[in-house]
């Protein structure tokens, strides 16, 4: 996957996701305040509904407490006359606000009511026993709801008339309840507050706060029961609230947030590619600079970019590039004027100034007659011929791990185990003397000017490491044995190859090597063991 689709992947990606958690986290919240909403305003419904039964229930309260200390009421429950009771009742009695009232004997017997005690639809069997007043000679008053068939409900008290020490008999006053006021009394929901298609599934439910589901429309609901603690059936006034508005003002929500989410992931996918151009851009210029400079082409140059860190960067690999360049050249240049396995061995830096005592075999090769053949030529021809003389027999020391370690007119300066040994360096030193003979003796005779080699081989210890100084040095090996194959190799015929005692020794098994007189050579002492080599098996490597 490719950085900008990464980058537009990445980008995409944040914005969904906020754009999702945005989404819950306002629909949460949404709803968490919806339902606060709710519960304030149940509580709010509540409590208007108690402060506006709260007056007539006080006023039907202190009736009842004066009514039930009325001398005459006394008199009239002791003689026992249903019309005497309610017409002392009812010439007493404020009925103000009260739907009726009715009268119970001692024993909690209702004594029949009269046309004017009110309610005349009133279920009076309701009242039967069960409204006496708790305690004997108690003066609190008992409030109960009672519905009447008819889908009425009627909030009921009932004080108990004394006189003095003795109850003579219980006064019961009845309140008609707002129709618009939704209350249930022993299973039975009554009130036109609440839709009829509401109504089964409310009373299904439990608990005094909830929620159910209609018509795929979910409500809260809340009951609040008027009569708490009362010995009389209980009756729960009750609220139910539809969650439809919040359910749009959620879908509306969700939708806002989806667009304003897709807007952004639009914004957000116009500033990625944007962006991803202006990175991607001088990337794909950096890579493509990357690979011309792998290919060798150092001549690149990253042109300048908008943004700071790709401008740096850019500008970094320009100088990399430069360096490398100039550093290429030295090498090229370096390759030129010293061998290349020499030229890689300085590079790396495992070759300083000073040097080392190494194994080395040496080999001198020159041309044998070349005072007198470079006599009168032209320089230019001259170095011609000495430039295809020497590319040939180069490949060859290349080709059996050879290091030349310099060209000096017409002779050839070859090492082999410095810097860096392959192991059998004075079997490698043989063949690689041996096949330049082959190769000059094959070039001979395609010539129109034949030349004449001769080659001295020695193999010993010398000293191989840098000679001159940190500024200029040249890599070469000093010691015995390098004299010694310079004068073997002057001590060669044309055509011969001359090798000492040791190389002998270490590559007898080769070929077959002629045993010389001991030869007196320049700079040394007493005459040297020498040999010429005859033949070799195999020239391979």
């Amino acid at each position: 996957m490719t950085f900008r689709a990464k980058l537009l992947q990445t980008i995409l990606a944040l914005v969904i996701l906020t754009t999702a958690a945005a989404l819950v986290i306002a629909q949460r919240q949404n709803v968490a305040t919806f339902q606060t909403v709710v519960d304030e305003l149940f509580a709010a419904q509540m409590t208007a509904f108690q402060q506006a039964q709260e007056l007539p229930i006080e006023a039907a309260k202190a009736e009842a407490r004066r009514l039930a200390k009325s001398v005459r009421l006394f008199a009239a429950l002791e003689e026992g006359d249903p019309e005497v009771v309610y017409q002392i009742a009812i010439d007493e009695l404020r009925l103000g606000e009260f739907a009726f009232f009715r009268l119970l004997d001692a024993e909690g017997k209702l004594i029949p009511p009269g046309p004017d005690a009110g309610a005349g639809s009133f279920a009076d069997q309701n009242l039967v026993g069960e409204w006496l007043p708790r305690g004997k000679g108690s003066a609190e008053v008992e409030t109960g709801f009672v519905a009447t068939e008819q889908g009425a409900v009627y909030r009921v008290m009932a004080c108990a008339i004394r006189n003095f020490d003795e109850t003579v008999g219980t006064l019961v006053l009845g309140q008609p309840m707002p129709r618009e006021t939704s209350i249930i009394i022993e299973g039975q929901l009554i009130g036109e507050g609440i839709p009829e298609v509401l109504r089964g599934l409310l009373l299904a439910q439990s608990g005094k706060n909830g929620r159910f589901v209609a018509d795929g429309v979910e409500h809260r609901f809340t009951r609040f029961t008027l009569n708490e603690g009362s010995r009389y059936p209980t009756a729960d006034w009750v609220s139910v609230f539809s969650m439809a508005e919040l359910a749009r003002q959620q879908r509306v929500l969700a939708w806002r947030i989806v667009l304003i989410g897709v807007a952004a992931l639009l914004l957000a996918t116009l500033v990625a590619v944007a962006l991803s151009r202006q990175l991607a851009q001088p990337v794909s210029e950096l890579v493509k600079a990357a690979q011309s400079v792998r290919a060798g082409d150092y001549e690149v140059n990253l042109p300048p970019t908008r943004t700071f860190e790709l401008n740096n960067l850019g500008s970094a690999f320009n100088e990399m590039a430069a360096g490398l360049a100039l550093r290429d050249r030295y090498h090229s240049v370096l390759q030129k004027v010293t061998d290349p396995r020499v030229a890689e061995e300085l590079v790396a830096g495992r070759v300083k100034l000073g040097g080392e005592l190494r194994e080395v075999s040496v080999i001198f090769c020159d041309i044998r007659g070349y005072t007198a053949l470079s006599a009168g030529r032209d320089p230019v021809e001259v170095i011609h011929l000495l430039n295809d003389h020497m590319g040939a027999l180069t490949k060859i020391v290349q080709r059996h791990h050879g290091v030349i370690n310099q060209f000096a007119g017409d002779a050839i300066m070859i090492l082999f185990g410095a810097p860096k040994s392959y192991g059998n360096d004075a079997a490698h030193a043989v063949r690689c003397a041996w096949e330049m003979m082959q190769e000059r003796e094959r070039l001979n005779r395609e010539a129109k000017e034949p030349l004449k080699i001769g080659i001295g081989v020695a193999t010993g210890m010398v000293v191989a490491g840098c000679i001159g100084a940190e500024s200029r040095s040249d890599y070469t090996v000093v010691g015995e044995k390098v004299n010694l194959a310079a004068r073997l190799c002057s001590a060669a015929a044309a055509g011969q190859i001359l090798i000492d005692a040791e190389t002998q020794a270490k590559t007898a098994s080769l070929g077959a090597f002629d045993v010389l007189e001991p030869l007196s050579l320049k700079g040394f002492a007493q005459p040297v063991p020498a040999f010429r080599i005859a033949s070799l098996a195999s020239t391979d490597s």
